[in-house]
């Protein structure tokens, strides 16, 4: 377990299963190799996948003009499409993450506003 203050911590695991990510019905991600992070903060944050970034099947690009910052994860880079972009970020992920998560460095997460999760045995 990951701690910066008495409230806010995160476990990050292996997912043993097969993840397909899809939008709009096109796979845009593949994987045997998913993580799974959980989180609790102020509040309790819905489990978030986080994908190896090699598995995307789709490619995504940086927008430099978005970014957030996590006390336990540190700061954020949003992506979206190359071609076709989403209204909204698609994607996030920690290309410099704080030691305490460096398992997810290397690795993008999805909005659930826009993609299917599809999990199955491997």
């Amino acid at each position: 377990m990951e701690t910066t203050e008495k409230r806010h911590y995160a476990v990050v695991d292996n997912y043993p299963r097969k993840l397909t990510i899809s939008h709009d019905g096109k796979v845009v991600a593949q994987t045997t190799n998913a993580l799974i992070l959980k989180e609790v903060g102020m509040t309790v944050y819905n489990p978030v996948f986080y994908i190896p970034k090699e598995d995307l099947v789709e490619e995504l690009v940086s927008e430099a003009e978005r970014s957030s910052y996590c006390p336990i994860k540190g700061e954020a880079s949003y992506w979206n499409f190359a071609e076709n972009p989403t209204t909204e970020y698609f994607a996030w992920s920690y290309e410099d993450p704080l030691p305490r998560s460096k398992k997810i460095k290397g690795h993008v997460a999805f909005n659930p506003k826009y993609v299917s999760v599809l999990s199955e045995p491997t």
